[in-house]
């Protein structure tokens, strides 16, 4: 019997190699996606609590959200609006702009007169 004299990995080691690498990938990605997405949340939560702070600074004034906009550019994943502001409540949105990872996402943060506020996001 000849001793082996090339060298090298065996089809077996290979395929080893390969699972191995997909078990971790498997592992590792449910975290990647996860962070991924609280990025992007954080990003827009990061500009909802600025607009909050200007109609928390124009309620104080006024003692009221009405005749309230402040103009915030779109970045690049979000378009921001206020759909509602008025009286004792306003509410902020941003909108995932389309083309984007968060297309048709939405978070939305609801001041209240009292200096109270909701925060609440859908389509991520």
């Amino acid at each position: 019997m000849r001793g082996r004299s090339e060298a090298g990995f065996t089809l077996v080691e290979l395929i080893m190699v390969l699972v191995i690498l997909g078990i971790l990938l498997a592992l590792a990605l449910p975290s990647y996606l996860a962070a991924r997405r609280n990025a992007y949340f954080a990003e827009a939560a990061e500009r909802l609590q600025e607009m909050r702070e200007f109609a928390w600074s124009f309620y104080v004034e006024k003692q009221t959200f009405d005749g309230f906009s402040a103009a915030l550019p779109p970045t690049e994943n979000w378009d921001f609006s206020y759909p509602s502001c008025g009286g004792t409540t306003c509410q902020m949105v941003a909108t995932g702009r389309s083309g984007t990872r968060v297309e048709g996402a939405t978070v939305t943060v609801t001041l209240s007169g009292d200096g109270t506020s909701t925060v609440s996001s859908s389509g991520f």
